[in-house]
């Protein structure tokens, strides 16, 4: 065989296989429940955003008794730490949930752990693949290779980087960020 007939065998096989992995798409994306789905795209980011809105008008009222939000059941909820703040979320049509952490007091405890992240032997730090605040559970999750994650922990431990505010320590399969 020529070589202009192996590039033309090439370029076909290349297109057919192109053309069939087209074909394979998921129609459902297997994150997302098949009810949400179903609804038509433009309700659903409609939907989403009025609830982004209402979300970031309520963190500008609320201020410090603010820690976290999230949808859920096409609903949006807001952490609070005031039964008065809880009140104002209740009445603005949302979800409201009493914690006694505010986003300010998780986002000090994430920097403090971010910097404690650098300090640790370079196994350690590198090993720190996320650090998330949670303010539903009033948390800062640590996202850690399974190979340092016991000691990671135990250094934490005996460091208490966060201070009062307790840390979750889960397996990550991710990439390391940057120290």
């Amino acid at each position: 065989m020529n070589s202009k007939k192996i590039s033309a065998i090439v370029l076909t096989a290349t297109l057919a296989g192109a053309l069939g992995m087209s074909a394979c798409k998921p129609t459902q994306d297997p994150e997302t429940p098949a009810a949400a789905q179903s609804a038509s795209p433009s309700a659903s980011t409609e939907q989403t955003n009025t609830m982004l809105a209402l979300n970031d008008s309520l963190r500008s009222e609320l201020g410090d008794a603010y820690a976290d939000s999230w949808i859920e059941g096409n609903q949006l909820h807001v952490a609070v730490t005031t039964e008065a703040a809880a009140a104002t979320v209740k009445a603005a049509g949302a979800i409201s949930h009493l914690v006694t952490l505010d986003a300010a007091q998780l986002e000090t405890a994430l920097q403090a752990v971010m910097a404690w992240r650098s300090s640790l032997p370079t196994e350690q730090g590198a090993a720190i693949h996320k650090v998330i605040p949670d303010g539903r559970t009033g948390t800062v999750t640590v996202f850690v290779a399974p190979e340092q994650l016991d000691s990671v922990a135990k250094s934490a431990a005996t460091d208490k980087p966060a201070g009062d505010v307790p840390l979750l320590f889960k397996e990550s399969t991710g990439l390391a960020t940057a120290l």
